[in-house]
């Protein structure tokens, strides 16, 4: 039994326009965690996700920490932190080894993996997630090989590492606010957590996380993380883009982009010339008329820029099956009007725009693509806890991997 300090959670997302910070408890291992808390600032000293002003994150992260504490049953101190850009890469890495006895044991997983695990990573990138794909036996796909008989059992992983100053910078920041680290999570593998079915990983799908910095990327095939890629692009590209053209402040373009802006309308849609919205541009002591059809003339070619990104992303990763599903789309930037649909244009696939689910309590503001990173981050804590290397190992949900959960509990001394 969980003393009660122990079943609570800290989910810290450091992104590039917002700190969001999430307290959960954990009632039972098979239910979704309840929120306790919640909070919401302004990032400082961050662009495209990486740090550029350590003390600037600093202040920022400790106005967070202070206000959800307030709400807390008990002050936080330690957490649970998303990873947002840091220049990430990937790759799928298989080893084998021979069975001992003839019959596949514990320790025959644990050699499997562990040659899986032996690569080489250079001195200047730092591992963040090691994800296990699958197992082959004999040179035949197994879900789960313990107890069967072979002779060369294989597993194969999939590695995430970032650059290590930029992690180094991340966790000086947090840890100079007063919070000690207990895992890092990429972003987009925590909103895939958010936002993503079994059904869909089983059949193939594509979670696309544009956020206001940075765009993850992460393909799922054959039920598990394929590929993972962090694009340094987003929606506060966007938000220049009419800055620039409309000679608007940021704050001001940031503001029609979210109340008025569109990415990609019909040619048809007579009323996108018709509607007029009102700005403030420099030297205006008053407000200017546009219509919405000039933001969608600034937007679209932006916005059509990231998702031939992604579109050459999916492209070039190879997925070993066909994406069914298709492209769900998360973040902050998926809500605008029109995004969907460029989607589905570029991609050639079925598009949804997904909001975050698996936790109890979350209030109705929190329900939006935006949030997705910081709840999917509670969920993965949820199926960490009590592990000691959850920074660096990161199993899906779901009855496969508890199995594996279970097996590495009866392993511990």
């Amino acid at each position: 039994m969980m003393a009660s300090d122990d079943r609570l959670l800290f989910a810290l997302d450091v992104g590039t326009s917002k700190i969001a910070a999430l307290v959960v408890r954990v009632d039972d291992e098979e239910r979704p965690p309840v929120v306790l808390a919640h909070a919401v600032e302004r990032a400082q000293g961050m662009h495209e996700g990486v740090v550029t002003d350590i003390a600037a994150l600093t202040r920022a992260i400790r106005r967070v920490v202070q206000h959800v504490n307030r709400m807390s049953p008990v002050p936080m101190d330690h957490a649970y932190v998303t990873v947002a850009g840091a220049r990430v890469q990937s790759q799928n890495h298989r080893g084998a080894v021979g069975v001992s006895h003839g019959v596949v044991d514990k320790t025959d997983i644990v050699r499997a993996e562990e040659a899986a695990k032996a690569i080489a990573i250079p001195h200047n990138r730092e591992i963040i997630h090691i994800i296990r794909r699958n197992f082959r036996l004999d040179d035949h796909p197994v879900s789960w090989p313990e107890g069967m008989y072979g002779y060369r059992l294989e597993a194969e992983v999939h590695i995430i590492t970032a650059e290590r100053t930029a992690v180094m910078n991340l966790r000086q920041a947090v840890e100079q606010a007063g919070i000690a680290i207990d895992g890092f999570v990429l972003g987009g593998l925590a909103a895939s957590e958010a936002v993503l079915s079994k059904q869909e990983r089983d059949v193939g799908a594509v979670v696309v996380d544009i956020g206001a910095g940075t765009t993850d990327v992460l393909i799922y095939a054959e039920g598990e993380v394929w590929h993972t890629a962090v694009l340094p692009m987003g929606g506060d590209q966007l938000t220049r883009d009419l800055a620039v053209g409309l000679n608007l402040p940021l704050a001001e373009a940031e503001r029609v982009k979210r109340e008025h802006g569109a990415a990609w309308w019909p040619e048809e849609a007579q009323v996108l010339r018709e509607e007029r919205v009102f700005v403030k541009p420099f030297g205006q002591n008053r407000s200017v008329a546009i219509t919405r059809y000039d933001l969608v003339r600034i937007l679209g070619p932006r916005m059509e820029e990231i998702l031939q990104a992604v579109a050459r992303t999916v492209r070039e990763a190879e997925p070993p099956t066909q994406l069914a599903a298709g492209v769900i789309l998360t973040g902050g930037t998926a809500l605008l009007p029109g995004v969907r649909e460029m989607t589905t244009r570029i991609l050639r696939m079925p598009t949804r725009v997904a909001r975050p689910e698996g936790v109890r309590g979350l209030p109705e503001k929190w329900r939006s693509p935006e949030f997705a990173a910081t709840v999917g981050t509670a969920r993965l804590a949820q199926l960490w806890l009590g592990q000691d290397w959850s920074a660096s190992w990161t199993p899906p949900i779901g009855p496969w991997w508890r199995r594996m959960l279970k097996f590495f509990r009866d392993l511990l001394p």
